[in-house]
């Protein structure tokens, strides 16, 4: 599979990643995880609107609180409510 240019590996547990709400981790190794960052990070698909310059996408759902929240830590932020925190932070770090 090619995203933006660059070949992975389309095992059982990146398409676990890229397509279920709610992921079975049985499927998924430390490579799948890995090549599951480099996605979100190539295409901004953990972030709001997939716009660079906007913050981490923060759900309730369970892929996030399962794995995107483990991949891209973002202090102890649950809410969406505290977007103006999150966005505080982010442009004092850049």
């Amino acid at each position: 599979m090619i995203v933006k240019g660059i070949s992975y590996k389309g095992t059982r547990g990146i398409f676990e990643l890229l397509k279920r709400k709610k992921v079975d981790r049985s499927f998924i190794t430390d490579s799948d995880m890995k090549a599951y960052k480099a996605i979100l990070e190539s295409t901004h698909g953990h972030l709001e609107n997939n716009d660079p310059s906007r913050i981490i996408k923060t759900t309730h759902g369970a892929k996030y609180k399962d794995v995107i929240s483990k991949l891209f830590p973002v202090g102890r932020v649950t809410r969406r409510g505290s977007e103006s925190t999150l966005r505080q932070k982010w442009t004092t770090l850049t």
